[in-house]
């Protein structure tokens, strides 16, 4: 498929089949995405999105790997079929955090536009949804076997409003 001047493509429905936010989403539904979305290539090294600046995209890697960082500390890789932007893409906010291809990426490209537009896809929200819900659990689960780790070693307690106290 060739490249737009720009770096920009269509997305193609095949490529999203194995990226886990649209695992319950079905064959035409997934036809739909692609439609709506874009596709982009970013260089290895560059910046996508930037801790504290205003942005309204979600990003979902097809190929590849970033970096993110929080106050300039890494705080996760995000992998082929892993996603980031999605708080902005829901609510406008400043970035909570850095991303940075540590790799050539592809990425799945979703503007406030393109993300309203999957929302009136049948059975999109709900998907979306389910995504969501399993990474915060992820996340809630990381955070508690921390504490778990950081309890053992004395160093960290919590109090009852769930602030950390010495």
């Amino acid at each position: 498929m060739a490249v737009d001047t720009d770096g920009t493509r269509p997305a193609e429905p095949g490529g999203l089949q194995g990226v886990p936010w649209f695992s319950a989403c079905t064959e035409d539904q997934l036809r739909q995405v692609a439609h709506i979305a874009e596709r982009l290539h970013i260089q290895a090294g560059e910046v996508i999105l930037r801790e504290g600046r205003l942005g309204r995209e979600l990003f979902v890697i097809l190929e590849g790997t970033a970096t993110v960082t929080r106050a300039g500390r890494i705080v996760n890789v995000r992998h082929t079929g892993d996603y980031f932007g999605e708080l902005a893409a829901i609510e406008a906010v400043p970035r909570s955090a850095t991303v940075t291809a540590t790799t050539d990426l592809d990425v799945l490209i979703i503007g406030p536009r393109e993300f309203e537009a999957m929302m009136e896809i049948p059975g999109f929200r709900n998907a979306l949804l389910t995504g969501m819900s399993r990474r915060i659990r992820e996340a809630d689960d990381r955070l508690a076997a921390y504490q778990d780790r950081e309890d053992q070693s004395g160093t960290l307690r919590w109090t009852e409003d769930g602030n950390t106290g010495s």
